[in-house]
């Protein structure tokens, strides 16, 4: 089929899969420096102790040492005992268990957190640095040659 077009067809043809090709980088481009920047927000949430970080994907365990309450007053307020269900159950999987909505527990979770806090308030809130590799926020360029 190529062998039958003009030179001026082909070059067409490559200039449009081109423009092609381009516009996919762009897309995918502009997809990855957002997906940065949700991440870049959702972690500084998770820094500063926001309770509205946590998630059904999460486990007790990992709750536990990212908003520095202990497991096992998380497992008390979600009448849990069991350490191994605390430590390897994610909240999705817990609700299910208890034929609870997703939601109400991750509520429960946040609640207990907030309590934990303010009852404990001499134990003051340290952020933990989750093991993630510190990502500066995009700094605009300044126009001079001194920065």
């Amino acid at each position: 089929m190529l062998s039958r077009l003009s030179e001026d067809e082909k070059l067409k043809l490559i200039s449009l899969s081109l423009l092609l090709i381009l516009g996919l980088l762009a897309f995918c481009a502009i997809d990855t420096v957002q997906a940065m920047r949700s991440f870049q927000r959702q972690y500084n949430e998770v820094k500063m102790g926001d309770v509205s970080t946590v998630h059904p994907w999460m486990t007790v365990h990992v709750i536990s040492h990212v908003y520095n309450v202990p497991e096992s007053y998380l497992g008390h307020q979600l009448t849990i005992s069991s350490p191994d269900q605390l430590r390897h159950s994610t909240l999705y999987e817990i609700a299910s268990r208890k034929r609870q909505p997703v939601a109400r527990v991750v509520h429960t979770v946040q609640q207990a957190i907030l309590v934990y806090r303010k009852d404990h308030s001499s134990a003051l809130f340290v952020p933990v640095s989750l093991l993630f590799i510190h990502i500066e926020p995009f700094l605009p360029l300044s126009g001079g040659a001194d920065g």
